[in-house]
């Protein structure tokens, strides 16, 4: 294969068009919402489904899903117990530690996610909480943290085991967590010196307001600003952020019993109480805190206000709506999210089971794709669900219990890692437009924020090394990735329509262009009398994989 000319061929992609909340209901109970026709119509319309919800299709997922409909697909997914990342890698760290080896590092932190979203039968819990982690940031780019692959562990484990709860208990998770705490700054963070010099810490404060609950302006419930004499109005100003800098002193390590000691671990943050300021405060809405309440009531009473906050719905739905089925969701969409986020159906306020069903099963997400719906596939997605899409073989686990899959550093080849982003921003920002006609026609495209000449050829080889030569059969196989099973087309010998039309249903789910399935087939035919099956049957997985029908989720 020439793979200067499919990376130019990957390029064409560019140019298309918050005290904590206890459950009150049974999430598992959805008679309440409204769903479409529950059974797919069409193995394509499942895997559109599947692609949306899961980190990729598999055709007996398809079939599944077909057979059960997509109300019972979401039970068992609510259902299903997280997989545990720090569980695991303590196991690999002890084996390491106990035959005289280096400790774990972010390297298998990464196996294991990467392990998790291929294999892992809690697809949505999973996804749901990749899509939290792009919203309540942390990142081992951060030196404070990027030695600790245990403890961030941890923090994944909090978004997948509360990705079905409530977002007032999983911000105040994550606010109590060490890893947070040390991202951004409010670990260690003291009151004011009483000769002024030393101030609160304002990282956190600022973060939790800006981008974890309520954002910079007032917001209607679709998400649309609120304007005041034509213009929008802030939802907090300086003194605001200020004051919350106030709420959030005190934290430090769950042993600690001062502000400086105790020992580094990925528990619960304990709050030092002579190191927390305990003067009354002005937060959000004007709100009040009174003076000498102690530091977990100034804490639960500033995120209560927070998740209170009308914002909130909007904020946290439009994102989700984002990571999930379309970049640019209509503000009718983004209302009907977030009222689910304000009432599940149940009184309970920020269920993020009754959210992401409703963003699943909305109107807006299983019915006919428009031309302004849908979005770029985020780059690590195309990865995985090439793995999905092909059964790819999993490698053997090491004498210390660690699957290796390779993706070590990918944020220089797909820019993204897994709690790896550049800035507490993202991989992208949500209000991200690329410029050109999505810019011109008011559209939203976060994704393309990370797709560059740079990234559009680097995508386009790490796929090559993971697709095209990294294959079941294969002399000297690799050990440190998963080998696709590409024997669904070499089974196909030389009838090359059918060799495209296993492709376009496994990776493309039926969409394929008449002009790309002759295009394909002529490839194969021209290369018919010159390689092996294999060889045939690789490259057109390969040049699936870097189409621009493969970058797009309709």
């Amino acid at each position: 294969m020439n793979r200067i000319a499919c990376c130019l061929f990957a390029c064409c992609a560019l140019l298309l068009p918050l005290h904590a909340v206890a459950l009150t209901h049974d999430p598992l109970f959805d008679n309440s919402f409204e769903s479409p026709t529950d059974l797919p119509a069409s193995d394509a319309e499942a895997a559109r489904f599947l692609t949306q919800a899961s980190y990729g299709p598999t055709p007996a997922e398809i079939t599944r899903l077909r057979a059960i409909g997509y109300a019972e697909w979401l039970r068992q997914e609510f259902n299903k117990p997280a997989t545990l990342v720090r569980p695991h890698l303590e196991a690999v760290n002890a084996a390491l530690l106990g035959a005289g080896q280096s400790g774990v590092s972010q390297n298998q932190r990464l196996d294991r996610w990467f392990h998790t979203a291929a294999t892992g039968s809690d697809q949505l819990r999973q996804r749901l909480a990749f899509a939290l982690s792009q919203i309540l940031v942390i990142s081992d780019q951060n030196g404070s943290i990027s030695g600790e692959p245990i403890q961030m562990s941890e923090y994944w484990d909090i978004l997948a085991r509360n990705a079905f709860g409530n977002y007032r208990e999983l911000i105040d998770e994550t606010t109590w967590n060490p890893s947070m705490g040390k991202f951004l700054s409010h670990f260690r963070n003291q009151k004011a010196s009483a000769d002024g010099l030393r101030q609160p810490d304002e990282n956190y404060a600022r973060e939790v307001m800006q981008l974890f609950s309520i954002g910079l302006i007032e917001r209607n419930l679709d998400f649309t600003p609120i304007l005041s004499g034509g213009l929008p109005i802030p939802t907090y100003d300086q003194n605001v952020v200020s004051n919350y800098a106030k709420v959030f002193t005190g934290f430090n390590y769950n042993n600690a019993t001062t502000i400086t000691n105790g020992t580094n671990t990925y528990l619960r943050m304990t709050c030092i109480e002579s190191a927390h300021d305990a003067t009354a405060k002005v937060l959000v809405g004007g709100s009040p805190l009174p003076a000498g309440q102690t530091c977990p009531d100034d804490v639960a009473d500033g995120l209560d206000l927070l998740f209170a906050h009308p914002n909130i719905a909007p904020f946290i739905s439009r994102q989700l709506i984002q990571r999930f089925t379309t970049s640019s969701p209509s503000p009718a969409y983004i209302q009907r999210v977030a009222q689910k986020f304000v009432n599940n159906g149940f009184g309970e306020r920020g269920d993020l089971s009754a959210v992401i069903r409703q963003i699943l099963l909305d109107p807006d997400a299983r019915g006919t794709p428009t031309a302004n719906s849908g979005k770029l596939r985020e780059p690590l997605l195309k990865l995985t669900a090439l793995w999905r899409a092909w059964n790819a073989q999993m490698p053997a686990a090491d004498a210390y219990g660690n699957i290796a899959m390779g993706m070590t550093s990918p944020t220089g080849t797909y820019g993204q890692r897994p709690l790896g982003a550049d800035t507490v921003f993202n991989f992208f920002e949500p209000d991200y437009q690329q410029p050109g006609a999505i810019a011109n026609a008011g559209l939203f495209s976060p994704e393309f924020q990370t797709l560059n000449e740079s990234t559009i050829v680097s995508t386009a080889n790490s796929l090559y090394t993971y697709g095209y030569n990294s294959y079941v059969g294969m002399s000297n196989p690799p050990s440190n990735r998963p080998l696709l099973d590409i024997s669904p087309l070499t089974a196909l010998g030389s009838d090359h329509a059918a060799m495209v039309e296993e492709a376009n249903r496994r990776m493309l789910y039926g969409t394929m262009s008449s002009g790309m399935r002759t295009s394909l087939i002529n490839a194969l035919t021209f290369m018919d009398a010159n390689v092996s099956v294999s060889e045939r049957a690789r490259s057109i997985i390969y040049l699936v994989a870097i189409s621009p029908e493969y970058a797009v989720q309709r």
